[in-house]
């Protein structure tokens, strides 16, 4: 096959590799492992405190306000007991993680249990410690039609006129900085609320804000029954390239999305969080059981989507969920117990070790760095794969970045096949690769379940099955 330049391209953020971070899932900022295993996954950006927690964060504690139970009454998911305790992420500490792993951070204000004047506050703290201010999120996932988030804005246009409050306010003190509104893309069952929210932003907030914030998670796609003798993960050969045409499918439906369609060209678009997601939030029930997360299958499933936004130009930043935590989302293991395998109670992975998505991911973190230029990737002749109800999608699927001086690529091969390219079309002389493959299976444990190959290369390179390979042309003499 041969691989080509499309028509396709646009510009790329400086930032564009970022992670989201549960700041209460960090031990410690200081610890030389961890610091060194953010590195490892590249992200050019941190996304603190995080999600959900961002809302109930005091600032100057480090941890959750004192009064949290009392205002998630009604959120259907609860902090842990040990969470109440959490004072390790000051600012002190976040600083000095963020300057030892060379990335700068996304703030995620506190809307619903803290003041704007508290906010400013925590701002210039974090400025006075030479912490860049120049990524800001007006809050998480206000959309959620909960009692708890209705109680603090009742509708999207309470949330629209606090947030214009807001920017008016941050843009005095901090001009450069670029502030993104809470925006949603629902899917069909969704809430009224989040169903109408992007429409009620639609007044001066929409205006004055830079951005728009995504959270995106899809499916797995599967119909089937668990065997009951089978051993985790639970899919089988047959079903993997139903699981890999998912991002495809859902990024299909989204680009058809009405609430999408109303974020102005002008208008970047933050996908602060976004990976795989299964129904696992339950006990002894069948149906919420996890069946791909940690194995090398969703990995390449993270990769995909990642290189999917760029097809959009107005998406400027892409924030995998999470940076550390346990198997079923982070990139790195927190602890030995952080691979949930439902088959083997005592499984067990090595601290600080890079997971399925953490491994995909930080090629994309290399390749994507300092680049400021995205073009898609050609190959003829076209290879398709069949997923979900007959959807076809490409069996091969890449992106090149360049600085007008350097280029790199990322290419996927998500089939089963091993598949030599031709590379003359998009690099004019030889290239150095990094290739990682697994059987789509594989439980990601650690960089030894990995193949890894590294060498240089031209005109031609064998892409392995379920693999992805990053290229760099060579530095000219």
């Amino acid at each position: 096959m041969t691989a080509s330049l499309s028509s396709v391209s646009r510009p790329l953020s400086e930032n564009y590799a970022c992670f989201n971070v549960n700041s209460l899932l960090v031990k410690s900022w200081s610890n030389p492992e961890f610091q060194q295993a953010v590195r490892q996954v590249n992200p050019k950006l941190l996304r603190i405190p995080g999600g959900t927690e961002s809302n109930y964060w005091d600032w100057q504690k480090g941890g959750l306000v004192k009064n949290v139970r009392e205002a998630m009454a009604g959120y259907p998911i609860n902090f842990r007991n040990k969470d109440l305790k959490y004072d390790a992420s000051k600012l002190e500490d976040l600083q000095g993680g963020i300057k030892e792993t060379n990335t700068e951070p996304i703030f995620v204000l506190n809307l619903a249990t803290s003041s704007l004047e508290s906010q400013l506050e925590m701002l210039r703290t974090a400025r006075n410690l030479g912490m860049s201010v120049k990524y800001i999120e007006l809050g998480n996932e206000f959309y959620f039609d909960v009692s708890n988030y209705k109680r603090v804005f009742p509708t999207a246009a309470d949330y629209a006129q606090t947030a214009s409050e807001w920017i008016v306010a941050i843009k005095q003190e901090f001009p450069a900085a670029k502030i993104a509104l809470v925006g949603v893309a629902p899917k069909p069952k969704d809430s009224i609320r989040e169903q109408n929210w992007q429409k009620s932003l639609l007044n001066s907030a929409m205006y004055q804000a830079d951005a728009v914030t995504l959270h995106l998670y899809n499916g797995h796609g599967l119909n089937s029954q668990i065997d009951s003798n089978s051993t985790y993960p639970f899919f089988s050969s047959e079903e993997v390239q139903l699981i890999l045409g998912q991002p495809f499918r859902s990024w299909q439906k989204l680009q058809n999305n009405d609430q999408l369609k109303l974020i102005p060209d002008n208008k970047q678009i933050w996908i602060t969080e976004y990976n795989l997601f299964e129904n696992v939030f339950g006990k002894n029930n069948r149906d919420k059981q996890q069946r791909v997360m940690g194995s090398w299958t969703h990995g390449l499933y993270a990769l995909t989507m990642s290189l999917l936004f760029l097809e959009d130009s107005r998406i400027a930043i892409a924030c995998n969920h999470v940076l550390t935590g346990n198997s079923r989302f982070a990139a790195i293991f927190a602890n030995k117990g952080s691979f949930i395998n439902p088959s083997d109670e005592d499984f067990r992975v090595k601290p600080k070790s890079l997971s399925a998505t953490g491994s995909t991911l930080s090629l994309l973190g290399e390749a994507t760095s300092g680049m400021t230029q995205a073009q898609k990737i050609d190959f003829s002749p076209e290879s398709t794969l069949v997923g979900k109800k007959n959807f076809k999608y490409p069996a091969l699927y890449g992106w090149t970045f360049n600085d007008g001086k350097h280029s790199q690529a990322i290419i996927t091969n998500l089939s089963n096949q091993n598949i030599r390219i031709n590379l003359e079309q998009i690099f004019s002389d030889s290239v150095s690769y990094q290739q990682f493959s697994a059987a789509p299976q594989t439980l990601i444990t650690g960089n030894e379940v990995i193949k890894r190959k590294s060498d240089t290369v031209f005109p031609e390179i064998m892409l392995p099955a379920y693999s992805v390979t990053k290229l760099s042309s060579l530095p000219s003499f």
